[in-house]
């Protein structure tokens, strides 16, 4: 797999793009605090308008962690969120497809995580699993 690195010009984002077919944003980590900064802000508006499928790692890029999508700038609204270890607060505005990786947790937290079946990494929450959870949190 050959994976492009761009500069910053985010002219070379928008030749990237329509030559892609499902976006991995994984462009903020969840200890990201906005608001959104040049050039990631043309970075998100950019990604968000493409109108490809997007993928986000653990928190959608331009999310608050505790709060959900930001107002006062770019966010990407996935089609597909990946939570790892648990569903972060701000997840709960969330509306595509959900799922959980990272049964790797020891639950010492207490968290009310659901059950993977036989050795998956990897499970699908659904809406009712999600406020089970969010109960926990």
């Amino acid at each position: 797999m050959e994976i492009t690195t761009l500069p910053a010009d985010v002219s070379a984002l928008q030749s990237a793009l329509s030559n892609s077919h499902v976006i991995l944003d994984a462009v903020f980590g969840f200890s990201f605090k906005g608001p959104v900064r040049p050039p990631f802000d043309d970075v998100l508006r950019l990604i968000q308008a493409s109108n490809k499928p997007i993928v986000s790692v653990d928190i959608p890029s331009g999310w608050d962690v505790e709060r959900g999508p930001m107002v006062d700038g770019p966010v990407i609204m996935p089609d597909v969120l990946v939570s790892l270890t648990a569903p972060k607060e701000g997840a709960r505005e969330f509306r595509g497809r959900h799922f959980l990786g990272g049964r790797v947790l020891e639950n010492k937290y207490e968290l009310n995580l659901p059950e993977y079946p036989g050795v998956d990494q990897v499970v699908e929450l659904l809406p009712q699993d999600e406020s089970d959870i969010a109960k926990k949190l």
